[in-house]
């Protein structure tokens, strides 16, 4: 080679090397991306290349700039596998502002470790991840990844924002299809950010320069405004199985005869221990009770991820045998106990979590995340929570409730609701009787009794230690210094669903004393203390999904020697969030009546009712701080 072509080779070498390096320099990313973020997604693709029904290919390439610390949890590097997905490609390369190299990793670079939780006794899912500590900012990733799998059960629903604080430049979602297995798809895109192409075999959406979201207080779920894409196949695999999906009723018989169906066997002795139970039980609602109860003495949780991708249930006698078992094994040997008494009842996958997220009744396709047992009754349906040894019967709480589920019996899947707990039903009654001393000590008794969500909000304070609860109460009732818990009686009921909490307590320099004069304030252990962020431009809704209501009434006994100089005006407050009112008066002579009511709706408020909500929540944390003033006879 001349030494004139050696010189061309190694110009076009190094020019080829300046614009791979300079391709994704930080100057070059918008201004306007860069605002209120804490990186952006300078391109990003995400593939499917799914050849036939039992086989699927996945591709990943993400190419984002971080600009500070709070953006290193977007620059996340790891690709899952397990038994039936296997990892072909695996790369990351970390450059500079510049575009240059800082440092390339490969897939032995990257750390194997666990999918799941402690709390998992069994599971075969695993991740690689990179573990990466940055040295400087800004810094881009570069990072590509390839999976296969033989299951096109578990096709997922891309979402267009992954973080808050995080733009998005350019990104991609494409689906390389065979027509022949029935591709479907549903687009959730509010806004009309994304471009589509829909051609027979390939499906690609695409989006760009989307500016950087942040979360908003009290605002909605994500799922509930971000654009998003969910796809299935009508005709696809599962561990080797074949199935079928254009509906939940073609779907759902799937998965009750390949998931479900024939686990129901139980001992002879364990189903005549169960007919002696029921024995003489006065109705079949009571049968359900009793065999609830008897799983929950019998058994305890443990999440257990084995067995068709995860899905199917261990067998009813193993689990029994064993005494523990993950939510889905559970709740199909409470089936299988009530089906041993001829109690028909139906295995419900739900997307489980505060937020009422619904099973989506128009597309048939793996959804869910937990599972619950649903018995119809010829005058009502219940509910059963088979994953806790302490829930009450036919109680959810906030867990499972107002939503759609996919119950799977032998002729489908089949939509159902879970129950809704009304404003009505969420109660707190907060009632005491205190002595304050002439040092400003406060003492006596309070009492909670709380139902519906409210009580499920508390009920975990049965389960705690005594050290713990302490710590609990001193939490709820932060606003009292110098709070000491003398003595502590809690008295559940299950059958009405319901907690009573009374507690003996002591707070030194409760009352303020300023010349001949204390200052006292009247609303003792129930303050409402939460005040929204004021918002320059509020753009999402703020959300309440379960209202309830709060009651309270207090007596306190001045000390001797004073008498009350003034109280607090009578107040109340009407708004389409809620209602508040407060009434203080005499006692006689040496006490002081507190009457308090609070009542929440649910609701949601638009951005441009945001200041209204606000206003109304000031307003009763402004109310509840009210004080009294006692004056030296």
């Amino acid at each position: 080679m001349t030494n004139k072509y050696f010189l061309l080779l190694c110009l076009f070498t190094l020019s080829t090397s300046i614009f791979g390096q300079s391709e994704y320099r930080v100057d070059l990313i918008p201004e306007a991306l860069k605002e209120d973020a804490n990186s952006t997604t300078v391109t990003e693709t995400y593939e499917l290349e799914i050849a036939d029904h039992q086989s699927i290919v996945y591709k990943h390439k993400r190419v984002v700039t971080v600009y500070n610390k709070g953006g290193d949890s977007d620059a996340v590097a790891y690709a899952s596998y397990d038994d039936d997905r296997r990892i072909s490609k695996l790369s990351a390369t970390i450059l500079d502002k510049n575009g240059e190299e800082i440092e390339r990793f490969r897939k032995r670079d990257f750390e194997d470790i666990s999918a799941v939780d402690g709390g998992t006794l069994y599971s075969d899912s695993r991740l690689m991840v990179l573990q990466y500590t940055p040295t400087q900012y800004p810094y881009t990733l570069v990072f590509e990844s390839e999976t296969q799998s033989k299951d096109t059960f578990y096709l997922p629903t891309w979402n267009l924002i992954d973080y808050y604080d995080s733009s998005i430049w350019n990104t991609r979602f494409v689906v390389k299809y065979n027509p022949d297995l029935g591709f479907r798809y549903k687009v959730f895109d509010p806004e009309g950010v994304f471009k589509i192409n829909d051609s027979e075999g390939l499906l690609e959406i695409s989006a760009s320069d989307i500016s950087a979201t942040s979360a908003e207080e009290m605002g909605p779920s994500p799922w509930e405004f971000i654009p998003n894409v969910r796809v299935g196949l009508t005709h696809f695999s599962l561990d080797g199985i074949e199935g079928r999906a254009s509906n939940w009723e073609e779907l759902g018989a799937w998965q009750y005869r390949n998931l479900v169906a024939g686990l129901d066997g139980l001992p002879q002795d364990v189903v005549s221990k169960v007919s002696a139970l029921v024995a003489d039980a006065p109705n079949t609602k009571e049968k359900v009770r009793r065999i609830y109860e008897f799983m929950q003495d019998n058994t305890r949780y443990i999440s257990v991820q084995l067995g068709i991708g995860g899905l199917r249930p261990y067998p009813a006698a193993e689990v029994i045998e064993k005494g523990y078992g993950d939510c889905k094994g559970l709740t199909n040997l409470t089936m299988a106990l009530l089906n041993s008494q001829g109690i028909e009842a139906n295995y419900c996958v739900v997307w489980a979590g505060r937020d009422q997220k619904s099973i989506d009744a128009d597309f048939a396709s793996l959804q869910g995340n937990h599972v619950i047992l649903n018995v119809p009754l010829e005058d009502e349906e219940l509910w059963l929570e088979c994953t806790s040894q302490t829930m009450p019967f036919n109680f959810l709480g906030d867990f499972t409730d107002n939503r759609n589920v996919v119950a799977l019996t032998p002729q489908g899947g089949v939509i159902k609701r879970t129950p809704n707990y009304t404003v009505g039903d969420n109660t707190l009654d907060t009632n005491g009787t205190f002595t304050l001393d002439d040092s400003g000590t406060i003492s006596g008794v309070v009492s909670l009794f709380s139902k519906g969500i409210q009580y499920d909000n508390r009920s975990a304070m049965v389960s705690k230690d005594q050290k713990d609860r302490i710590s609990s109460y001193k939490n709820y009732w932060r606003y009292v210094d110098n709070l000491d818990i003398v003595n502590i009686t809690l008295e559940e009921d299950k059958e009405e669903v319901s907690l009573r909490e009374e507690v003996l307590f002591s707070a030194a320099d409760f009352a303020n004393f300023s010349n001949e004069k204390v200052i006292v304030p009247v609303n003792v252990m129930d303050r409402y203390t939460y005040i929204p962020r004021r918002y320059k431009e509020r753009t999402q809704e703020a959300v309440i999904l379960r209202g309830g209501v709060d009651n309270t009434n207090f007596s306190i006994e001045i000390p001797e020697g004073y008498s009350v100089e003034s109280l607090p005006a009578p107040r109340s407050i009407e708004s389409k969030f809620g209602s508040y009112t407060l009434l203080v008066l005499p006692d006689g002579e040496g006490a002081v009546q507190v009457n308090r009511s609070l009542v929440l709706q649910r609701f949601r408020a638009t951005p441009e009712e945001y200041k209204e909500l606000r206003g109304f929540m000031r307003s009763v944390a402004r109310s509840d701080a009210a004080k009294m003033v006692l004056i030296k006879k």
